[in-house]
């Protein structure tokens, strides 16, 4: 298997397992298991959520704020912390970790989409991995990416990774909410991402409806944006990371993979895009 550039994205209920405070179990089975795929010579990238989850742990707020100015307090507090967890667990099996904190006007400028590219470049030319998350110490509403799906879809465009993996609290995308449809099936392969946001949006697609609004919908606009570049996306469960090397290794029965697009971006204009 040839080495591969990859970038992987975990949300707040990842780093948290659904409770208050950080799951430290659930980040050191993902340090070994990127440690992994280190040994096998792919390039990782981690998209992380968690700051401001670490803020909150740290001045044990039960309650999130919904004034931004205090969620951005809690972020300014959380981050380093966060970033001592993953320094301190990575560093458990040998590995470097690097911040990076990225907004939206960073990509939206020219200059600064190619300062980025450089730097992440030089992190992993270096053996580092870079671990990013939106600057929400500065990021206001009007220039949030809204989320880390499409911050990792982003990311993977810069980068020119060949994978995004998506870790979610479901292991694929399902025809149905699979917590309320005991009829719903698994969908392990989509070829094309284009007719599934057609009929996503059209309301009779997989991600519509009340299943979509909880987080798959913006994992399939995620995954439409890095497939554009050229990148397969693949949604993979949480309580299984050994299926990103599983499927890295070629099976199609775990998760689901979203293939690129015949047609994609490439150079400027795919920032233009």
């Amino acid at each position: 298997m040839s080495s591969k550039r990859i970038v992987i994205k975990l949300g707040t209920s990842t780093i948290t397992a659904g409770s208050a405070k950080i799951s430290y179990p659930g980040l050191i089975d993902l340090a070994r298991q990127v440690s992994v795929l280190r040994r096998m010579s792919h390039e990782v990238i981690i998209i992380s959520s968690g700051a401001i989850a670490a803020g909150r742990e740290i001045l044990m707020q039960k309650e999130l704020p919904r004034q931004i100015p205090a969620k951005q307090m809690l972020a300014a507090i959380g981050q380093s912390k966060l970033m001592g967890i993953y320094t301190q667990i990575f560093g458990m099996y040998d590995q470097i970790v690097g911040q990076v904190l990225l907004t939206k006007d960073d990509l939206l400028d020219r200059r600064r989409y190619l300062n980025a590219r450089n730097t992440l470049n030089a992190l992993l030319s270096y053996r580092v991995i870079p671990i990013i998350n939106e600057n929400d110490t500065v990021a206001t509403e009007e220039i949030r990416f809204g989320d880390n799906d499409n911050l990792s879809a982003l990311v993977a465009s810069v980068v020119r990774a060949q994978w995004l993996f998506l870790l979610t609290d479901v292991d694929a995308l399902y025809t149905s909410n699979p917590r309320t449809d005991p009829n719903a099936k698994a969908i392990h392969v989509v070829e094309d991402i284009s007719q599934l946001m057609v009929d996503t949006a059209t309301g009779s697609g997989p991600a519509s409806g009340q299943w979509g609004t909880g987080g798959m919908a913006t994992k399939l606009q995620a995954a439409s944006v890095a497939c554009s570049s050229g990148c397969r996306v693949c949604v993979v469960s949480t309580d299984h990371l050994e299926h990103v090397r599983m499927i890295l290794k070629g099976s199609t029965s775990v998760g689901t993979t979203f293939f690129p697009s015949a047609r994609t971006i490439a150079g400027r204009k795919k920032w233009i895009a």
